[in-house]
C-alpha cells in the first residue's frame, strides 16, 4: 500500500520565513533559503524554541526535544514536519 504524503501547509513555510526573516536586513531577505542555517540568520536558541513552540501549537504535532536540537535550518523543520504528517 502506497502512503500519500499530505502536502506541508503554506502556513508552515509563512512562519519559518517569518522567523528566520525578522532579524534580516530588507536587501538579506530576498537572498536567504530554507537551507541557510539558523545561526547564519542571528537566530539564536531562544529564537529556535520559540518558533518550534509556535509550530507545536499551531499544527499541534510534537516535536521531540533531541529531533529539536538537531534542527540546523528551515528545511530541516519541513522534514520533520512532512515525515510526522506520513504516519
Amino acid at each position: 500500500m502506497v502512503t500519500q504524503m499530505k502536502p506541508i501547509p503554506i502556513e508552515l513555510i509563512q512562519m519559518i520565513r517569518v522567523k528566520m526573516s525578522a532579524s534580516l536586513s530588507r536587501t538579506k531577505v530576498a537572498k536567504f533559503s530554507l537551507e541557510t542555517p539558523l545561526e547564519d540568520l542571528g537566530l539564536d536558541s531562544l529564537d529556535k524554541l520559540s518558533l518550534l513552540f509556535e509550530i507545536e501549537d499551531h499544527f499541534n504535532v510534537a516535536i521531540p526535544d533531541t529531533t529539536a536540537s538537531q534542527m540546523k535550518c528551515g528545511a530541516d523543520i519541513l522534514a520533520y514536519f512532512s515525515s510526522s504528517q506520513q504516519e
